[in-house]
């Protein structure tokens, strides 16, 4: 059975549709097992370690200031991003496909590209969360929004690991987050979203009308990046080598993820998704060979063969026509034509 005829067989296409929902199955379970934790450490179900501070820390003795650039606005923003140019590459990818099974793979490949792209945030908000709530480094402005009583230890003694904090104008949201400066998460999500579009656009992307326009978006995502992490800097949210880590996280992540699951999703060409409407149209507009020709040419070879036997093997064909078919006069031995 030829491999057209395998991919043709109803049995075989149920198949593979059953194993795509079991494999979205498992992979949103999987992204659940990631996801879950990183949400209930970041709406504090888990406090994170508690880290002492020497009173002549200049580093955590700066003002609180409000972010520049939230988590939520850095989520949208990043998500929208994202999508749009996902979009601008795969649709008219997808409406310059002229054939219903190449609009079907550019279908799938937009799919798992997307889903891909969601399990490495998972994958780099969960290094982020269990990071932070394990280290309990100190922000800049942590002597700020805590206020210790200074009064209740001795800072000759150097470290101090037992103190109480004493404001309250900030809320218990802001004085957590305070002792979860290492790493950066903006920086490692805004750098991970940086080098996994970027990837996939020198996979996916190409533009015959320019060609620096690509390097050019490659260039801006980046720039998004370190314009994020500057902020973070700027808004005493973040010390710079917590900057640099959590930058480098999102490189190592965005590289793994995408050489492991986003290239072969990108370059995958097997149509495991049953689009029915598409499908249809598939059985439509298959090209076919018109039976007469088929018929045709049997019987020009059937009276070819039976000229030949005629003429015991000494035949030519009559170069003076001016038709090329295989109906052309023949020339026997003796010079009759047939």
């Amino acid at each position: 059975m030829t491999r057209g005829a395998e991919d043709g067989n109803p049995c075989r296409e149920e198949n593979r549709g059953r194993n795509l929902f079991i494999q979205i199955f498992v992979d949103f379970i999987l992204l659940l097992a990631v996801g879950v934790p990183v949400i209930v450490s970041y709406n504090g179900g888990i406090p994170p370690f508690r880290r002492g501070f020497f009173c002549d820390d200049n580093s955590i003795k700066y003002p609180y200031v409000e972010d520049t650039i939230s988590d939520a606005v850095l989520m949208g923003v990043g998500f929208t991003m994202a999508f749009i140019l996902v979009i601008f590459v795969e649709v008219p990818r997808y409406m310059s496909s002229k054939l219903p099974m190449a609009k079907s793979r550019e279908l799938v490949i937009c799919v798992k590209s997307c889903c891909v792209s969601l399990l490495g945030f998972a994958i780099t908000m969960g290094f982020v969360q269990s990071l932070k709530y394990s280290v309990g480094a100190l922000r800049p402005h942590f002597l700020d929004v805590c206020k210790p009583d200074f009064s209740a230890f001795n800072c000759s003694q150097g470290y101090i690991s037992q103190y109480t904090c004493t404001e309250t104008k900030f809320s218990d949201s802001i004085l957590r987050r305070s002792r979860t400066s290492f790493p950066s998460g903006h920086a490692a999500f805004s750098m991970y979203i940086a080098v996994y579009l970027s990837l996939f656009f020198e996979v996916r992307c190409a533009f015959w009308f320019s060609r620096s326009l690509k390097p050019l978006m490659q260039a801006c995502l980046f720039l998004f990046s370190v314009l994020v992490s500057v902020t973070r800097v700027q808004d005493h949210k973040h010390h710079p080598h917590d900057v640099i880590a959590g930058s480098i996280l999102g490189i190592i992540v965005g590289l793994f993820v995408f050489k492991t699951l986003g290239e072969k999703a990108a370059r995958s060409r097997e149509i495991n998704l049953f689009v029915p409407f598409l499908r249809k149209q598939d059985t439509d507009s298959e090209p076919r060979t018109p039976t007469p020709l088929l018929q045709h040419d049997r019987t020009s070879f059937l009276r070819l063969s039976s000229q030949k036997n005629e003429c015991n093997g000494n035949y030519s064909f009559n170069k003076s026509s001016s038709s090329p078919s295989l109906t052309n006069e023949i020339i026997c031995r003796d010079g009759l034509p047939v």
